[in-house]
């Protein structure tokens, strides 16, 4: 049976799965030429990709999404529908509030471990109907190959996202044996969106900051803002000591380390958890950022729905 899987957020992609193999992955990036694209019901009629390499009707179709959708003809069910449509309507799955489980699955996929604990540190995380205004920002799953088991959520409240509305309160609360924690701090990738619009780069140009973070260290003077320098080094340092703290709390569980989210492109940051945590197997999801979560749905509807 192959099933297609398509995540409809951004890093919009699309995954052909077949027996248990993912075949073919294809970021729809590549066929907009549209950096950071976000697919809406008034911005696309199709994807590319799959009007491109979809020559066939899939027998299930997996969405992913991490969008809040619930802004009436923009919302992810209208997305679907025009995909659907498209598809020739084949029965689908999608559960938007899945999303860091779809992100360790597919870490889950490519690694070579039996059972694994999977950490997943997002920017946006997934709107949780149960906690709104909170999404899920960091997750502790443990994984094998017929269960994943979530152990530990920390939830952010978005309402106040910035800097100056935050502060350090938050609140634990244990509900089917999952420690959920609620807060509004800036943690894992929200703290790099507050820090670009502070350095005047985009929201979604995380990746510039951490790159910007590096020239901390270096005894050589360059041509640039160094208040911005010490901005994005001391939000490196910041977010390394908090996901540290999220592999302490796992470690003890199984040494095999999973690390999934768009955080995780953090390739600076990672290095510096295999050096801190030498007796530690850590593996790198190669897609952590939102374009996995369509390998990710189809793994969860394949083998643990």
């Amino acid at each position: 049976m192959k099933t297609l899987g398509v995540n409809i957020s951004h890093h919009a992609s699309i995954c052909i799965f077949n027996n248990g193999v993912i075949e073919q992955f294809y970021n729809e990036e590549r066929f907009n030429l549209k950096k950071n694209w976000i697919p809406n019901s008034k911005n696309f009629k199709l994807f590319q990709s799959i009007l491109q390499k979809i020559n066939f009707k899939p027998n299930f179709v997996c969405y992913a999404s991490s969008n809040i959708g619930d802004i009436p003809g923009e919302g992810d069910e209208e997305i679907i529908k025009i995909i659907q449509k498209q598809l020739n309507n084949p029965p689908y799955y999608f559960n938007k509030e899945q999303h860091h489980i779809y992100h360790a699955l597919t870490g889950f996929y490519f690694s070579n471990f039996e059972e694994a604990v999977a950490i997943v540190v997002d920017g946006g995380g997934a709107m949780l109907k149960k906690y709104i205004p909170y999404r899920e920002l960091e997750s502790i799953y443990i994984v094998n190959k017929k269960n994943i088991i979530p152990i530990y959520k920390h939830n952010s409240n978005r309402m106040n996202q910035f800097e100056e509305f935050c502060n350090d309160t938050q609140v634990s609360k244990y509900e089917d044996n999952v420690l959920n924690i609620f807060s509004q701090k800036l943690i894992g990738g929200r703290a790099f969106v507050d820090g670009c619009l502070k350095t005047n780069f985009k929201g979604d140009e995380a990746g510039k900051l951490m790159g910007l973070s590096s020239y901390a260290k270096t005894t050589e003077k360059f041509s640039l803002n160094y208040d911005f320098v010490k901005i994005a080094n001391d939000i490196q340092e910041k977010t390394f000591n908090e996901t540290c703290d999220l592999i302490d709390k796992a470690k003890h569980i199984n040494k095999n380390i999973l690390l999934s989210g768009g955080y995780f492109l953090n390739c600076s940051n990672n290095f510096k958890y295999v050096k801190k945590y030498p007796e530690l197997n850590f593996f790198v999801d190669p897609i952590p950022n939102d374009a996995g979560t369509c390998i990710g749905a189809c793994l969860y509807n394949e083998y643990y729905k």
